[in-house]
């Protein structure tokens, strides 16, 4: 197991030097400081969180935890889980990236010279060496991408098997034009959901039919508006997740199209605040959110305290069928 020391001889700079730039400490140039970092990342160098542990047990935890977008009701729900488990004894510093990729980059690499002991990644958009570089120094969970990085907790839910399920579902309420009003390509859940549309589509020798739409309520509105306009034939909708559902309900409604008779649509979140409120109310896949923060705080503080050997947890979603694509309201 590669040590400070030998960073240091290959670098030609004391052990402290070594120390203090992988912990985000003391005056270095920039070219020094990523030299540093590339030998640490050349060598495999994992930190000896035993021994920061140990020290740790005489003073609070500090956890850094960044989302990109806390009104998003997924990243609200997924805060209220990590603050359930954290308690009195460990402290949150919450950092809404704003859905900036950028500015979520930098906000990763600054997180160090907060004083976190760990650091909660809320998606998986981040550059996998930025990970990488980010594990030789702190304890890392990140959501929704898996890593076999030594210091480096994924927490994962079965996107493929969610969308598969959703569009399975409409498939078999007699739809034959369904459409997927998808995310992002660079974010990792959109490509699986994405991957479980089409395997259902697929399986029913039917085409595809994806559209790169966003993750809020607008951006649903405005892609569902131009679907339609543009005569493409559509009997049900597959959406990123609830917000956009709620947008695509919108359009739709004024179109005067009635749900789920013409028109049938599923979300993904199953936000009931959100799902149960809108009429018709939204049929959506499950995924326990507020547990899967739970699991992530308790994860990083065993990290934190070198008590965990676990490196991937998986949760299973589900789906909740309401109005919008209830099979009795249908004229099929």
């Amino acid at each position: 197991m590669a040590t400070l020391k030998d960073i240091a001889k290959l670098a030609n700079v004391s052990v402290a030097t070594v120390s203090n730039v992988l912990n985000g400490k003391g005056r270095v140039s920039e070219a020094k400081r990523k030299e540093i970092l590339e030998i640490a990342k050349k060598l495999n160098y994992t930190p000896n969180f035993h021994a920061r542990a140990m020290a740790l047990k005489k003073r609070l935890i500090t956890i850094g935890l960044i989302v990109p977008d806390i009104t998003n009701p997924f990243f609200a729900k997924l805060t209220r889980g990590v603050e359930k488990v954290c308690g009195e004894d460990v402290f949150v510093i919450l950092i809404d990236s704003f859905r900036d990729l950028s500015r979520e980059e930098k906000l990763i690499r600054k997180a160090r010279f907060l004083g976190v002991d760990g650091l909660i990644i809320g998606n998986s958009r981040v550059d996998d060496d930025l990970v990488r570089e980010v594990s030789t120094y702190l304890p890392v969970v990140v959501f929704d991408k898996e890593y076999e990085y030594e210091n480096v907790i994924s927490i994962v839910l079965d996107n493929y098997y969610g969308a598969y399920l959703a569009t399975k579902h409409l498939l078999e309420n007699g739809c034959n034009n369904v459409i997927h009003l998808g995310g992002t390509p660079e974010l990792y859940v959109s490509i699986e959901r994405k991957k479980g549309y089409s395997a259902a589509m697929i399986e029913k020798n039917l085409k595809p039919m994806v559209f790169e739409t966003g993750y809020n309520e607008d951006q649903g509105y405005e892609m569902m508006k131009r679907i339609l306009a543009s005569k493409i034939k559509v009997d049900g909708v597959f959406c990123m997740n609830d917000l956009v559902a709620l947008g695509a309900l919108k359009a739709i409604r004024e179109e005067r199209l009635m749900i789920p008779q013409d028109i049938q649509i599923v979300g993904f979140d199953d936000d009931k605040e959100l799902c149960e409120v809108v009429s018709p109310s939204l049929s959506s896949i499950h995924q326990p959110v507020e547990e899967m923060g739970e699991t992530a705080a308790r994860l990083l503080i065993e990290l934190i305290q070198g008590k965990v050997k676990i490196r991937r947890y998986v949760f299973s979603p589900h789906l909740v069928i309401r109005e919008s694509s209830s099979r009795r309201l249908t004229r099929k």
